[in-house]
């Protein structure tokens, strides 16, 4: 199980098994609180595709790469979605809670999902995904998701929001969280959002152990902004803690699919900047790869066969 899928799973796991149904009527403030969590749809990063790519150019096809990525750290919106689907098990002032519920795939555990509003501050919303040994009480709860959202009144959704998954406290308790993959082990993920106005804007922070060296870090930082033309950016980066080597990948792209990306590595003591861009079927139109000089590899003018996205 991948980190980003870890919430998604429990969740759909057990819904899928819960014996409650989908039935109820739900109040104005209950459809509040359920728009408190952003859909999926509003925050991931699109990015055209041809149906039958040939010869894509390689930083757009690493582009591409890291949006699935990106997209796949936001599993867990999917499966708020579904927690939607139900009216909330207990509505308290200022509140409302989905469950607790056992969860099947972790016997002997059970999970809630707590939205809450500050009564000093109603437009403030927040909430949690717990989980806890059945029968440990209140004080047993150990948080794995929290967030917060401020919606600006233009629309469902619409507003400034923050989450964040940590997993080192359900590690501790031997909830067993399976490593990232063969060599990363997940610490933790933040990601902010801005749905208020274009250009919708997403920053992302994940943190690995890597080859499950808990002293060790791994970073990895995405920005994402969209406008409505669906002309799009997307920043990436990753640093390791202990060799300092880095690598920064800048992408635009319009909504047609030509785009550009300005890749920089360095191992720590040198570093170089690659530029390559690409036509509406992401193949290569230009390339500067400097510290490569084997022929053809350079090729092709900036300013003709390169799109001006300077701006969003």
């Amino acid at each position: 199980m991948t980190s980003r899928r870890i919430f998604s799973t429990l969740i759909l796991s057990t819904l899928a098994a819960a014996t409650f149904g989908a039935c109820g009527n739900y109040s104005n403030e209950d459809l509040e609180y359920m728009n408190a969590v952003p859909e999926a749809d509003d925050i991931t990063a699109k990015m055209p595709r041809a149906a039958l790519t040939v010869n894509e150019a390689e930083l757009s096809h690493d582009t591409h790469a890291v949006i699935k990525a990106f997209n796949g750290a936001l599993d867990f919106l999917n499966a708020a979605d579904t927690i939607r689907t139900w009216p909330p098990t207990t509505r308290i002032p200022n509140g409302r809670i989905w469950g607790p519920w056992p969860m099947n795939d972790h016997p002997g555990w059970q999970m809630r999902f707590t939205m809450s509003r500050d009564p000093a501050a109603p437009d403030m919303f927040g909430y949690r995904f717990e989980v806890e040994p059945i029968g440990a009480g209140d004080a047993g709860w150990i948080l794995f998701i929290n967030g917060s959202f401020v919606p600006t009144g233009g629309g469902a959704r619409k507003g400034m929001g923050h989450f964040r998954m940590q997993a080192d406290d359900l590690r501790n308790a031997q909830f067993g969280i399976e490593p990232d993959s063969d060599t990363n082990v997940f610490k933790s993920l933040d990601v902010m959002y801005s749905t208020a106005v274009y250009p919708i804007s997403v920053t992302m922070t994940l943190m690995l152990y890597p080859k499950g060296d808990l002293t060790n870090l791994l970073t990895i930082q995405y920005h994402y902004e969209q406008q409505e033309t669906g002309q799009a950016a997307m920043v990436f980066s990753g640093t390791d803690s202990t060799s300092g080597a880095s690598i920064s990948v800048q992408s635009r792209w319009l909504a047609s699919g030509r785009g550009r990306a300005d890749a920089t590595a360095t191992d720590g003591t040198v570093s170089g900047t690659r530029t390559e861009c690409w036509d509406d079927s992401f193949v290569e139109t230009y390339n500067s790869t400097p510290w490569d000089t084997t022929p053809g590899v350079n090729h092709g003018d900036l300013a003709t066969n390169c799109p001006d996205i300077s701006t969003l």
